[in-house]
């Protein structure tokens, strides 16, 4: 598969899950974890009140917040790139 199409479809898949997460109707916080290779690399918690994105990065202990979607995909789809690389 071209590298092109892969990346698209990995951040469309990023993207339909943080859709998720603004759409849950079971809570106002909202707690997704990423993987790779069956081990957690973050964690992102959506708070619907404020609307704000919390990015939990496990590998370098760093907290991250945004207020748009697009970006929390972005840094998600970095953060399990660059995880997959370490292997």
């Amino acid at each position: 598969m071209n590298k092109n199409v892969e990346k698209i479809s990995e951040l469309n898949q990023i993207i339909n899950r943080l859709r998720a997460m603004v759409d849950a109707k079971d809570g106002h916080n909202q707690t997704r974890r990423f993987e790779a290779f069956g081990i957690e690399a973050l964690q992102v918690e959506y708070n619907q009140d404020a609307k704000v994105w919390t990015i939990h990065e496990h590998r370098e202990s760093r907290q991250f917040q945004f207020d748009d979607i697009d970006l929390v995909a972005i840094e998600i789809y970095d953060v399990l790139h660059d995880f997959k690389l370490i292997f």
